[in-house]
């Protein structure tokens, strides 16, 4: 009990400080990428923070597992160098019983990460995509800057304001060309120009629809270069906004796994990539630790070091392999059937070699034999 307490302890102590600092780095960079965006005016500032805290779950599923697998390594290399292990393995503590004894920490970490990816990621997800579909490119008065002209609606929509309150509530001034991707029956032309005096935002208490009121204006209707067109005065007139979310999201990201399972039964690859990429997080992470702790054994004038790179080359190659494979279900290129099974089972495949290299091909032979024998 005390071994294992103290091997828990020194784990989850180099996995705090490993998943902190990838964590920051991660953090601090999406913070710049939606900064950059509340600059551009892309999303209202005021949801900034809701949504660097919403992504922080997802940059802890995506961590977990490196991290884990780079705390087990230095954790254990550690031992090994400064002849701790040693002394243990002198004792009759074996590989086989510091496996079991860190079999317990990984199983927690792989049920925390199968929550965070099964079940609360897709729902912030969600939340995450209305609450920037209301509140983001809906409410376009809060990233407006006055005096300049403004591209919005991927070019459909330019927008001028003189002058605009401290609340970002109302403008006065206003100059708003729209037109719509698709075109009306009863529509002359796709472009509506529209000036009023001032003008002001709100959201349809039953659609959810953002629309801009205008206040005492003139609307235009009419073809660029042609004679024809049409004027309306008006005291009051309400204006949809199309609102189009910058969050490049796949559809399938922001669904329960529940429904993912259910879409995957009838045949729908897409569906079945993304079940198999959030089931695959909990998976890594034991297939990873079960990695770690044969290649963190050095001898103690080896260096403490010497499986890192070939252990972050090997992890490299598992990512990229799972990233490609969930590409190749989606476009079609390998059947869904095959999921990403097959990448886990050449990594199984991997760590059987290198526990029968660490173990000893005769030891391992020894044990086939007597356990052949038992059956037979």
């Amino acid at each position: 009990m005390i071994l294992f307490r103290y091997l828990t302890r020194e784990v989850l102590t180099s996995l705090s400080l490993i998943t902190s600092l990838l964590f920051l780095i991660l953090m601090s960079n999406e913070f710049v990428h939606y900064f950059n965006q509340v600059a551009g005016g892309k999303f209202a500032a005021s949801i900034l923070w809701k949504l660097i805290v919403l992504e922080s779950p997802r940059f802890l599923a995506i961590l977990l597992p490196f991290s884990l697998f780079l705390a087990i390594l230095f954790t254990y290399s550690r031992l090994y160098a400064d002849y701790e292990m040693t002394v243990l393995n002198a004792c009759g503590f074996s590989l086989g019983q510091l496996m079991c004894l860190s079999l317990p920490f990984i199983f927690l970490i792989t049920l925390i990460v199968a929550g965070l990816n099964l079940w609360l990621n897709p729902f912030l997800l969600s939340y995450r995509n209305k609450l920037f579909a209301q509140t983001g490119t809906a409410v376009e008065l809060q990233t407006i800057q006055p005096g300049s002209f403004q591209q919005a609606n991927g070019g459909r929509r330019i927008i001028y304001v003189e002058s605009i309150s401290a609340d970002h509530k109302s403008v006065k001034n206003i100059f708003l060309a729209q037109t719509n991707l698709q075109k009306l029956p009863t529509e002359i032309t796709p472009w509506t120009i529209l000036s009023a005096h001032s003008g002001y935002q709100m959201i349809n208490p039953v659609t959810k629809e953002p629309f801009f009121v205008a206040l005492n204006g003139k609307r235009y209707q009419g073809v660029p270069g042609e004679a024809e067109y049409y004027i309306t005065q008006f005291v009051k007139y309400g204006i949809r906004i199309d609102s189009v979310t910058t969050m490049n999201n796949k559809q399938q990201d922001a669904l329960s796994s529940i429904t993912l399972w259910k879409a995957s039964l009838a045949n729908k690859p897409s569906y079945f990539s993304e079940l198999q990429w959030r089931l695959s997080a909990p998976i890594s992470i034991l297939l990873l630790a079960l990695l770690a702790i044969p290649l963190s054994r050095v001898k103690p004038r080896q260096g403490k070091y010497l499986h890192i790179l070939p252990a972050i080359i090997i992890y490299i190659m598992y990512l990229n392999l799972l990233l490609a494979g969930r590409n190749w279900i989606e476009n079609g290129e390998i059947s869904y059937r095959w999921g990403l099974w097959w990448i886990h089972g050449l990594l199984i495949l991997i760590i059987i070699f290198i526990w029968c290299y660490v173990l000893g091909w005769n030891k391992v032979k020894y044990h086939l034999s007597r356990l052949f024998k038992l059956k037979s």
